[in-house]
C-alpha cells in the first residue's frame, strides 16, 4: 500500500504510451532498437515486475513490445517481393479459381494489378 500512488502513476503512463504509441518519434524507437536500448528495456521490465508485481510487469512488457520497432537487418532473412511481378489485366476462368473462392462461391471477373474484382453471392 505504500507505493499505491507510484503504481497508479506508472499504470497511467504505461496505458498512455500504449494508446499514443503511434505518436512516439521514430528517433526514440531507433534508440530502443539498439543493444543498449533493449538491455535497458529488459532491465526496466524486470524492475517493474519486482517492484509492482506480475500484472505491472506484463503491462511494462506490453509497452516495450509495442514501442520496439519490428526491424530485421538486411541479409538476416531473405527478402522477396510479394504480389504480382507484372501487371496482370486479364479475365479469370472458373477452372483457375482459388480454394477460398470456390468455398465462398466468389466469381472473380478480372484481375487488375494487385486488386481482384469479385462478384460475391452475398
Amino acid at each position: 500500500m505504500e507505493f499505491l500512488g507510484a503504481k497508479m502513476l506508472f499504470i497511467v503512463i504505461c496505458i498512455s504510451l500504449i494508446i499514443f504509441s503511434g505518436s512516439v518519434a521514430p528517433a526514440y524507437k531507433v534508440h530502443l532498437d539498439s543493444f543498449y536500448g533493449r538491455t535497458a528495456a529488459v532491465i526496466a521490465v524486470l524492475v517493474a515486475t519486482e517492484l509492482g508485481g506480475w500484472p505491472i510487469g506484463i503491462l511494462a512488457a506490453m509497452v516495450v513490445l509495442i514501442l520496439m520497432p519490428a526491424t530485421i537487418s538486411e541479409g538476416f532473412v531473405g527478402t522477396a517481393l510479394e504480389g504480382f511481378t507484372v501487371e496482370v489485366d486479364k479475365p479469370t476462368t472458373d477452372k483457375n479459381r482459388w480454394f477460398i473462392e470456390r468455398v465462398m462461391k466468389e466469381k472473380p471477373k478480372r484481375v487488375e494489378r494487385d486488386n481482384i474484382i469479385t462478384l460475391a453471392p452475398y
